[in-house]
Order: structure tokens, then sequence, then C-alpha cells
């Protein structure tokens, strides 16, 4: 490894390092509102809290590692630019492809890094989140559940009117819920235990001597409802939701919360429930963000070397612009290919080879084209005539 080589990547390595904290800091800014608001809602404490947090780590490290590299790019080379450094790196005889051998080196890392996060992180996060929510609603009903108090949790209404010290028997239980369907379950016993959640099982009532009562809503075009269904029992277990007694379902009902590998085992036997479409959306939507990582220098260092003489540079914003909306070309391909409307390699190949071609023809022009200081001085000023103009149209806007 060369003097230049050590010296790219330790310029590129530092704030790239200070951008992936701050980029996580940010987008788990607005996630900590939703994510509290559920956690309070359900009387949970700040260690599930931050439990349910780390499993969002991964989703958003996805996100914050390219573009921290894509911009730490921009800084570095943009700052080299504007203070001579880059000339007297062309002096030495090392021109831009040279420059981007360390740059690639760092994607390739990158890559790597980042498909272990897309092929397993974030499928294993993304249950772990879901099994979090479903245990967090069992435990808070032990929780809240009071004497002579209703209780409403997920749309399930509770009351008990004695309960014991120990929290797993009580007496003249009341269970109301409204079904999705517009349907009501309503379950009355004389006693009861509570059993615990374990394996995999939600918490689950051990119900006696109780009448459980269906009342189906009315339909469409009916002239009255259907009758209600009710039944007398002696011994009837449910969950707390007044259903029968399910566990949370295993990993794998959802297409993203699969691995790389068992995408491509599923692409040839598709599970039950879910498309082929669905599948191969999410396995190319995936290689497509982990290849795009090798593209990010080649569009991020001909925008970031300034123009000479230039009053400023709009390399920063010009790239993170095409960062932005390169990242929701794929997205729009992607959620297409998932409804089954166009083919994954139009919907995200077609943009990645954009950018791929985008990112050579930048490098190409930088190397090859002489920079000519008038136009330099044209752009400019054709900029600050156009501020001047949106300054004087805000300006009387604003004048009473």
């Amino acid at each position: 490894m060369s003097r230049l080589d050590r010296y790219v990547l330790g310029q590129v390595a530092r704030p790239m390092a200070a951008i992936v904290v701050i980029a996580l800091l940010v987008l788990l800014a607005e996630r900590t509102l939703r994510v509290l608001d559920i956690v309070l809602g359900w009387r949970g404490s700040l260690l599930v809290l931050f439990e349910m947090l780390s499993y969002l780590v991964p989703h958003y490290m996805g996100i914050a590692l390219p573009a921290s590299f894509f911009i730490a790019i921009l800084l570095v080379f943009s700052r080299m630019s504007r203070d001579g450094e880059l000339d007297g790196i062309y002096a030495a005889g090392f021109g831009p492809y040279r420059i981007l051998v360390p740059l690639f080196a760092i994607g390739a890392l990158l890559a790597v890094l980042n498909g272990l996060v897309l092929s397993h992180l974030q499928p294993w996060s993304r249950y772990a989140y879901r099994a979090a929510l479903f245990a967090l609603s069992n435990v808070s009903f032990l929780t809240l559940l009071r004497e002579r108090t209703f209780l409403t949790l997920a749309g399930t209404t509770y009351r008990v009117e004695t309960l014991s010290p120990e929290r797993d028997r009580f007496t003249e239980l009341l269970l109301f819920s409204r079904l999705p369907g517009g349907e009501t379950l309503v379950i009355t016993a004389r006693r009861g235990r509570i059993l615990p959640a374990r394996d995999g099982q939600p918490i689950m009532l051990d119900l006696e001597d109780g009448v459980q009562q269906f009342v189906p809503a009315e339909r469409a075009g009916a002239e009255r409802a259907p009758p209600p269904a009710t039944v007398r029992f002696r011994n009837f277990r449910t969950d707390v939701r007044g259903g029968e007694p399910k566990p949370f379902r295993p990993r794998g009902a959802d297409e993203r919360e699969l691995t790389l590998p068992e995408l491509a085992h599923a692409l040839r036997y598709p599970p039950r429930g879910i498309e082929p479409f669905e599948i191969a959306a999410e396995l190319h939507g995936r290689l497509a963000r982990i290849g795009s990582t090798l593209l990010l220098p080649l569009v991020a260092l001909p925008l970031a070397i300034a123009r000479r003489r230039a009053k400023r540079s709009y390399g920063i914003v010009v790239g993170i612009a095409l960062l932005v909306g390169y990242n929701q070309l794929l997205q729009f391909g992607e959620s297409l290919a998932d409804n089954g409307k166009i083919s994954p390699w139009l919907g995200l190949w077609v943009p990645f080879s954009l950018f791929f071609l985008l990112g050579a023809a930048l490098v190409a022009w930088k190397t090859r084209r002489v920079p000519r200081e008038s136009a330099a001085s044209r752009f400019d000023l054709w900029v600050e005539r156009l501020e001047q103009a949106l300054l004087r149209r805000f300006g009387r806007g604003a004048e009473p």
C-alpha cells in the first residue's frame, strides 16, 4: 500500500465514521418517538425501549453506511481541491484513476459489510422487533390488570372482580373484544387463572364456568343481522385477546424476514402466502443496493473536485441530490416489481446501470476535459443572477 493510499484511506475514514454515527442518531430520532409511544402505551420499561431501538439499528445501518461513504468523499476531496492538495497529487503523477483505487478498496469493504447487514442482520432484527411487540403486549396485561377496573389493550377490554396476591388467579371475568370484521366477542367466567407466556406462546386465560357470545356484524343488503351465537362452558382456554391461543408466528411469513440464501431458495420454491414476484423484487433490491456501494466513488469523486478559481462549489449539493434521487428510484422500481407490475431487471438493474454509466461518464469528463475559466465564471454569474431574482421576488412578497 503506497503513501497515497494510506493518506486517502485516513482522510475518508475519519469523517465517514462521524457521519455514520450522526446519520444513525438522526434516523433513529424520528423512530424513537413512535417506539416511545408504543412502549409507554403498553407500560413498558426504559430497557424495553432501548431493546426495540437496537433492533432498528441494522435497518438504518443499511442506509447510513453507503450514504456516509458518499458524503465523506464529497467533503474530503472538495476540501483537498480548494486547498490545492489535489494539485500536488497530480504533479506527483497520480491522476483521478489512481485516486479511485483506495476509494474502491473502501467501497469493497463497505459492500461486504452492507451485504452482511442486508442479508442477515436486517431480516433477523425485523423479526425480533415484531416479536418484541408481541411479547410487550402480553407482558403489559399482567402489569396493568387491576381489581374492579376496566383495562383496554389492543382493542380488547377486561375486568375482574378480584385478583389474587400472586396475580395468577381471578374471579368474575368480563372480556369484550371488537374484531376487525365488525363482529364482537364477549366472554364471562366465574373464575380463572392466568398462564404465563412460555416457549413462544402468549399469555393464556384458563377459564371456568362461563359464557362465550359471538355477535356477527351486519351484512350489507341484509334485512337484519344474523343472531348471536352463545356457548356455555365449564372449562375454556383462550389467549388474552379472546381468541384461540396462538404463539407468535415463525420467521419467514414476510419476504423481508428472509436472508439472502433463503430468498434464493424461495425463488425456486416459494413459501405459502408469498408471491414469487415479491421474492424476486426483494432479492434483486438487496443485491442492487449492495452493488451500488461500489459505484459511489465513480460519482462522488468527479463532483467533489471543484472548478479552478470558482467562487463556490456545487458538487456537494448535486451529489447529495443524485444520491437521494437514485435511492428513491430504486425504491420506486422495487415497489413496482413487488406488485408484479414490472420485472425487477427493469425496475432495479436499469437504474443501477444508468448510475454506473453516469459515474463512468463523470470520471472520463473530469480526466480528459480541460476546464475553461470563462465557462466557470459565466456559470457563477448565472447562479448569482438567479439568487438575486429570487431574493427580490421573495423580498417584495414579504413586505406589508
